[in-house]
């Protein structure tokens, strides 16, 4: 969603308090016809510095790594590894 320049839904995490969630928006962004071939054509050379540093954290985590991923989902690792 990031990269695709799509915004994260705000919704109350267990606490009550405000975040922002992708999940939905992730969903919706999924079930475009066009979604995997926007994949195929998105010009990873040209990535603003301030995506990048949005994803980042995303990136850098220890659960997204390939093997956690691929354990979760397979349809997920096949998008990303």
């Amino acid at each position: 969603c990031i990269l695709k320049g799509i915004k994260a839904a705000r919704v109350k995490d267990s606490n009550g308090k405000m975040v922002e969630d992708y999940w939905g928006p992730a969903k919706t962004m999924m079930t475009d016809t066009q979604f995997l071939p926007s994949l195929q054509t998105y010009d990873k050379d040209n990535i603003p510095p301030a995506v990048v540093n949005k994803v980042r954290p995303y990136v850098n985590n220890p659960d997204m790594a390939q093997e956690v991923i691929k354990k979760a989902s397979k349809a997920a690792y096949g998008l990303c590894c």
